[in-house]
């Protein structure tokens, strides 16, 4: 079967006569065609092809998955069936669904992604969490707090925080102008266009001022690894998003510097890392922050992914 054209579901003849089927037995409905693109995309060694079958037939046909339960039969048209082709080749191809649909959902909310950002992943989630727990309790009394978010990507981490902390200030920062580009229009889809302000520059080299929080997922994947990651990732994502350099750290150890002079007394610094990683990091958050509180965060599966520095009420360097 080839990823081109979703195949017409077989029908049995019953009788002795060589009867062609009606037009009404060769209509393709949504579910028949979700069956034959699940097929299609396992064949092509999509780990997930059961739930991106289902997604891909959705996104073309308009409909969310109530409606789907709802009315199974609902025709397929030819114009779907083409439009389905396509998309289901270039998921065969390994080109990362999120940027075939456009969009992908984080925290919460919706988001518009293309090659030109990262694609919001679950784990990221600790960090927004981690952000929360310690920005919350800082707003109580409408107070107002300065958030740095370290190459923002697609917004998607600054607008959780804009969304959840109306009295915050999220400065968004990114190397990448395409990637701006996409913040911004992430910015104004969820209105927060009143607290998300973008900088385009290398992390905080283009900002002046104390912050009370500096948040960051930053490249931290080692260089030398990034052609063995899945091909949707090796392939299809924004290499400068990913790679950090030989040991992964080069660009979080930066970052490390430049947060050190731009915390504000008890601020904090949140950044997600590669879990191999996690001995050295915190060993060397420890040295540039003798004093401060300084800890490692588990992710949802239990993996380390998150670096917590908490300067609780000393002046940074």
């Amino acid at each position: 079967m080839t990823a081109t054209t979703p195949p017409t579901p077989r029908h049995s003849r019953s009788g002795s006569g060589n009867t062609a089927p009606s037009q009404e037995s060769l209509r393709s409905t949504v579910s028949t065609v979700i069956q034959a693109t699940r097929l299609t995309l396992k064949e092509a060694g999509i780990e997930e092809a059961p739930l991106e079958g289902e997604v891909l037939v959705r996104h073309v046909a308009g409909i969310d998955r109530a409606s789907l339960y709802s009315d199974p039969d609902r025709a397929f048209s030819y114009a779907e069936a083409r439009q389905l082709a396509t998309l289901v080749a270039r998921r065969c191809k390994r080109e990362p669904l999120p940027y075939i649909l456009g969009h992908w959902e984080f925290y919460g909310l919706d988001y518009i992604v293309n090659p030109a950002v990262l694609i919001p992943r679950p784990e990221t989630e600790t960090l927004v969490e981690e952000a929360l727990i310690f920005a919350l309790p800082m707003a109580q009394g409408n107070r107002p707090i300065t958030i740095a978010d370290v190459g923002t990507g697609s917004g998607c981490v600054a607008i959780s925080l804009a969304k959840r902390l109306p009295h915050a200030t999220v400065v968004a920062t990114d190397i990448s102008p395409d990637a701006l580009e996409i913040a911004w229009q992430n910015i104004e889809r969820h209105d927060v266009a009143n607290q998300v302000r973008l900088h385009e520059g290398d992390l905080l080299s283009s900002y002046d001022g104390k912050l009370d929080l500096i948040i960051s997922n930053p490249p931290y994947i080692p260089d030398g690894e990034i052609p063995g990651l899945q091909p949707e990732v090796a392939l299809h994502e924004p290499s400068a998003a990913l790679g950090g350099g030989p040991d992964g750290l080069s660009i979080i150890r930066r970052l490390m510097e430049q947060g050190s002079e731009l915390l504000a007394p008890n601020g904090a610094l949140m950044i997600e890392f590669n879990p191999p990683q996690s001995s050295v990091l915190l060993s060397e958050a420890h040295s540039l922050w003798p004093n401060a509180e300084c800890r490692v965060v588990k992710d949802l599966a239990g993996l380390d992914r998150v670096l917590v520095v908490e300067l609780e009420g000393q002046a940074s360097a």
